[in-house]
This record gives structure tokens, sequence and C-alpha cells, in this order.
């Protein structure tokens, strides 16, 4: 892709819909707007939330100059379709980083109205809830494929009454369903762990302020269930380590819970209770004087997004939003990679932006008229002043290239290998998404450390158009696995189709040569939140507001969610509180001092 460096005047004819987005948000007296300020906007960062943020500022601000700078040679960072050639000139889509985006998702509203804008609605293809094929899971354990039971609470909720007498088919489905429990080993401890979390599970330690997934779901399932099941969930959602992951940034809902529950002196069956019932003791949590302060910022940060999320859904996004209820995951037509390719169509487009591949931005420095950026750009180094920057790159960099004296993050560095396999159903009899592979399964079962299997074909059915469709799986290698493992010492890509296909002839017996393969290594691409994440974050708030007087804003993976759907909104949630003062983007962690 040639490097856009220039401003370019072309409007776009993509755009369907426009959205009052110049409108002001009234926010608290407490905090003073200084919308005149925002004149020169510096977006760091061409992935997913720097392209999101650089599209909702310039049409929010349509008088400021923006300029987004993106050190590789590509937009769109982690996500990536690519079509490759199978046979006779046709083409499978493969994707390098995330392949489909769950429907119905909290966050998923800023998602839907990037679609709606871009007028990308007509290229969605969607798998539906009851489409049983796609939305089947397993889990390898020891040896073998255990399909996973589907479990909603929310559905548990609903049909409890009609538990005395339940249909001939919900009858059935509860036989099947206790049958698996009983009969497969990796659900053995589940009926102990289930009694232990609702009547004696272990209290949180006195002055604990965060531990590990591992450790706050031992003390209420047992050890058992963690390392052979949730271990696994983890894996897939984050490639890390469930015995160092952050219970109090990943399971929010249910660390306050505890902490509710300990604060009042009730035991574990108002913490089980409320797991499984939220809207039970739903009140506002006591604060305390030291962090008062915080809690009013965060409040607010609470209040705006609400806002934001409800005015959206009274629009064309929640138009969208309520045609896909029923559906548990969508992609595009020619993969998720339409969604950045779009945004940087537009952007491209737009009067007051002007896109910079290949620029690094090396330091941060404020100075008397606002942020002074130095940038790298094809070995000439240059300097640009703006009055707002938005960094939207790994944690890491900011904090490199700010000069702040904080403590590094952790990250996971994966591997994907794509096969794609002439034959059709090569997974039968395990259709469906794909597996997930807990630390527990034996090293000879999973010496290539691998974290799951998706199979590509099942859970976006419809989206190659080859002729013959044949069998498409991803193996994901790496993550927590390889932590300690230097730069030059991960596999090539022929290693990694090599152990890819050695995983997939010991778990499904597929001894087939694929058509077509495509291995990325993805170095350093999942931000890991460990323990303390929090409290990391609060400090970085206090940092930026104290050196930088709220005028660099962070958005993206590394602060408050690692997917798609967390990415666009921290972009849109940013841009909204560009003309706020001492915003940073982080107002919902507290403490920091």
């Amino acid at each position: 892709m040639t490097n856009i460096t220039q401003r370019l005047y072309r409007r776009p004819a993509l755009l369907v819909h426009y959205l009052p987005l110049n409108r002001k948000l009234k926010f608290s007296s407490s905090v003073s707007s200084r919308s005149e300020q925002v004149e020169r906007i510096a977006v760091i960062g061409g992935g997913m939330t720097g392209l999101t943020a650089a599209f909702y500022a310039s049409r929010r601000y349509p008088s400021a100059s923006i300029s987004l700078f993106e050190s590789s040679t590509r937009f769109g960072g982690a996500v990536e379709s690519v079509h490759v050639p199978v046979s006779n000139g046709t083409t499978v889509v493969c994707e390098r980083g995330p392949r489909t985006l769950r429907a119905n998702a909290p966050r998923a509203p800023v998602t839907y109205d990037l679609i709606d804008a871009l007028g990308l609605a007509k290229t969605l293809i969607a798998v539906p809830k009851l489409c049983s094929t796609a939305s089947r899971r397993y889990i390898l354990f020891p040896d073998h494929l255990v399909s996973v039971p589907a479990f909603n609470p929310s559905l548990l909720r609903r049909h409890v009454a009609s538990i005395p007498a339940p249909s001939v088919l919900q009858l059935r489905q509860l036989i099947r369903l206790l049958c698996v429990l009983a009969t497969e080993p990796l659900f053995a401890g589940l009926l102990g762990g289930l009694l232990r979390s609702f009547f004696s599970s272990e209290p949180r330690p006195q002055g604990l302020h965060d531990e590990s997934i591992g450790s706050f779901l031992s003390r209420h399932l047992g050890h058992r269930l963690v390392d052979n099941f949730a271990s696994a969930v983890i894996n897939g959602l984050y490639a890390g380590d469930i015995y160092r992951l952050s219970a109090k940034a990943l399971l929010p809902g249910l660390w306050e819970i505890e902490s509710k529950a300990q604060e009042r002196r009730h035991g574990a069956l108002y913490r089980f209770t409320g797991t499984m019932f939220p809207s039970i003791n739903r009140k506002t949590p006591r604060l305390t004087p030291r962090h008062a302060s915080d809690m009013s910022l965060a409040a607010q940060s609470q209040r705006r997004e609400d806002e934001m999320v409800s005015r959206l859904r009274k629009g064309p996004s929640g138009e969208l939003e309520t045609s896909l209820k029923d559906i548990t995951v969508f992609s595009f037509r020619r993969g998720l990679g339409e969604l950045p390719s779009a945004l940087e169509t537009y952007l491209a487009s737009a009067d007051n932006v002007e896109l910079h591949a290949g620029a690094r931005v090396q330091k941060i420095i404020q100075n008397d008229t606002g942020l002074e950026l130095s940038i790298s750009n094809r070995g000439q180094t240059s300097t640009e002043t703006f009055t707002h920057v938005i960094a939207t790159t790994p944690y890491n960099h900011i904090i490199s290239a700010a000069n702040l004296d904080l403590e590094p993050m952790h990250t996971a560095t994966a591997m994907l290998v794509t096969l794609y396999f002439a034959t059709p159903n090569l997974n039968h009899p395990h259709r469906g998404f794909g597996y997930l592979i807990p630390n527990s399964v034996p090293l000879h079962q999973n010496p290539e450390h691998a974290l799951g299997v998706v199979f590509d074909t099942d859970a976006m059915p419809g989206q190659d158009q080859a002729p013959h469709h044949g069998t498409k799986i991803t193996v994901i290698l790496g993550g927590h696995w390889w932590r300690f493992r230097s730069a030059t010492s991960f596999p090539t890509e022929a290693d990694g189709v090599t152990m890819a296909r050695r995983l997939l002839h010991r778990h499904l017996d597929i001894s087939e040569d694929p058509v077509a393969t495509l291995v990325t290594l993805q170095r350093d691409a999942i931000p890991q939140y460990e323990i303390g994440h929090c409290e990391r974050m609060a400090r970085l708030r206090a940092v930026l507001n104290d050196r930088f007087a709220g005028r660099l804003r962070v958005a993206g993976a590394s602060y408050r969610g690692i997917g798609v759907h967390d990415c666009v909104f921290s972009a849109r949630s940013v841009v909204e509180g560009l003309d706020v003062d001492g915003w940073t983007g982080l107002e919902c962690f507290e403490g920091g001092n």
C-alpha cells in the first residue's frame, strides 16, 4: 500500500447517514468545557482504534485539522483480511487477526453506528443463534473433544417457573446435559465447586486489592474446575495465564459482588445469588472519602458513555442492533478487513484529515502552545505541535514516547496458522465453532502449546464463494506459553504450518495436505491485564493529568478491553470528551495517587 501523506479533497460517496456528532454534550459543572481550543488533533496509531477516533473527530470537529500517524505501511492494525487463492482462480477469506464480532455485545452500538455510517450493513453476513453447527463449542480434555453445554443464566431465570412441568424438549435437553456432566472428566468437580460457591467459598483476604482470575475462581469453585475449564476460556479470550490476569479488571461484576458481600458481611449465598440474579442487591457502593473524587469522575464518565449509547440506540445504530438480536456473531462478505478499509477510504477523502503511513511518533513533549510530537518518517525526523493528542498505540509505546516513569505492561505473542483443505467437513463429527485447550492438558497432547482451534468454515458459513467448499481451520499457537521466548526464537512460518498439521492429526485425525496456508505472527499484539491493572491505569491517568493537563488522551486495547467492540467504543468515547478539561479516557479507574 502506498503511503498517504498529502491531504486529499474528495467527498466520499460511502456515507448513507450523517449523525449530528457536532452537537455539544452536557457535563457536570465540576468539569469545564474548552471546545474552542480543539484546533489541531493528532491521532497516534492507525489500527481500528485510531481509524475510528479520526473518523469521529473529523465529523465532530469539522473545523479542526486532524493528522493520523501510523508507523507501519498499512492501516487497520490486527484487523486484516486476506483473500488466498485455492484453485481455478477462486479464493478463500483468511483473517490475520479477529475473524468475527459478537452481536448484541454491551459496547456494540458504537460499532453498529460505524457500520451504518460507512454503508457496510448491506455486506454483513451473520450467524443465527439457532445455528447449532456454528454455535457449538468444544474443549479438549484430556485427549478428546468435549462438547460444552450452552448455558445462559438469563434463560434459567426466564424459565424457572416451568421447571415443575418442563416440556418434552426441555426434559430431553436436561437429561442430555446431566449425562454429559456426569460422565465427562472435564466436568469432574463441577457439583462440588457449585456447592462450595453456594455454601462455603473462602472469603477474600483482608486488604487484598486484586488477585488473579485463577486465585479468585479457585476460592469459589476449587482448583480442578479452574485448571480444566476456566483456563481454556481464558486462553481463548486473552491468550493469557489465568494465574496472572487480574480478576478485578476482567471479572469486574463478580469482583464487585464479592466486595459488597464482604462489606455487608454477607456469606457465599449472597455472592451466588448476586451472580445468578444480578438485579438483586444492586445498590450504589459506599464511597470512602479517599476515593470520593475519583468515583465522582468515574460516575460522570459512566453517565456520559451511557448517554452516548442511549442516543445511538435511538437512531440507525439501534435499528441495526434490533435486526441482529437473534444473531450470535457476524462478519462481512469479504472479511472483517472491510471495516478498516472503509474507514481509510473515508478519511483519505475527508477535507480536514491527513493520513501518514510509515510515520512513527518517537516523542511527546508539552510546550507552551500544546503537545509537540517528534515524528520519524523514511529516515527523517520532524516535529509538529497539536492542541490535543489521542494515543491509540500500545501502553508501552506511550509511556516510552511520553517519557513516563511507569512500569511496562506484559503482552502476548500468538501465531495464527490457517489451513485450507480441499475435502469438506474434515472436522466431522466435531462440527462447530472450534475448541479450546486448557492448561491442564498433558504436554504430550499439546507439545505445540496451542491455545485453541477455530473451525472457520463452520464458524462463518457462507463467507467463502469457492464452488467446492473445502475445510478451513485456524490453529492459534503461543500466547502465555511463549512468555519467556526471545524475539528471535518464535517459530518460522514453515514451522507454524508443521506444528498446526501435527496438532490437527493428533486431535482430529486430519492427515490431508492443505491446498493453501496463511501464517501470521502477531508480535506483542495482546495486552495482558495482569494483577494490579486497574491501579496501573489509575496511576497513568494521574500522570497524564499532571504532565499534560489532559491534552493527551488514550484509547485502545491496552486499557479498557481488547476486543474490536471495546476499541471502537473507547475511541468514540474519548473523542466525545475531547472538549472536556482534564479528561484522559481513563476516568473509570479510581485512585492513582
